[in-house]
């Protein structure tokens, strides 16, 4: 039995929304592409590796969009972007009984930061591996192969849960078994086959 049970954060533990995100930071840019910055353009992927603190952060994305938003306000677009699935939290809290929670995501400080504060989903989990301290991003595979080595678990004990079919399939070339997260029924579905 898989015991220890490793949740992605974005799109599995909290909803996205890339439309509201843009659409705010679009409102205050000159540049006619932020889409293409802001869901996971470089600046925003150094930004997750812990190579950008957060005001370097805010400076270099708003350089790049042509933005004089403030600190402050940036922040509270950028928020935007996370909502807590509520849906999930049940399945959670029942998983949490029997078995290990793990947090591995793709995240940056300012995110990570707001999500602590605004998702109550994260206090059943009990390590939190974020690629802005890690230094790593998925779907690198010595992003997996750090959690197991960290947790001292063989990766054939290990269940992975991510939105992303790259990370997904990663996961599932260090032996970690992976499913995609859709939906949370269809979670239960899959979970129900190995656990």
């Amino acid at each position: 039995m898989s015991k220890t049970i490793i949740f992605d954060l974005g799109g599995v533990l909290v909803n996205l929304d890339w439309d509201k995100v843009c659409a705010g930071l679009q409102r205050h840019s000159n540049s006619g592409d932020v889409r293409s910055e802001v869901v996971n353009g470089p600046i925003v992927r150094s930004a997750m590796q812990g190579l950008l603190s957060p005001g370097a952060y805010h400076e270099a994305l708003c350089r790049k969009l042509h933005s004089g938003l403030g600190y402050e306000e940036f922040v509270g677009i950028w928020n935007g972007l996370l909502s807590a699935n509520y849906d999930i939290i049940p399945l959670v809290e029942r998983l949490k009984l029997d078995h290990r929670l793990i947090l591995a995501s793709n995240t940056d400080p300012i995110h990570f930061a707001h999500t602590i504060q605004n998702c109550s989903v994260l206090e059943n989990f009990e390590s939190f591996f974020l690629s802005y301290e890690m230094r790593l991003l998925k779907p690198d595979s010595e992003f997996y192969r750090h959690v197991l080595k960290t947790l001292a678990v063989p990766a054939g004990e290990c269940v992975f849960i991510d939105d992303r079919v790259e990370n997904v399939e990663s996961a599932r070339s260090v032996g970690i078994t992976s499913f995609r997260f859709v939906s949370v029924d269809q979670l239960e579905r899959d979970l129900e086959t190995i656990l």
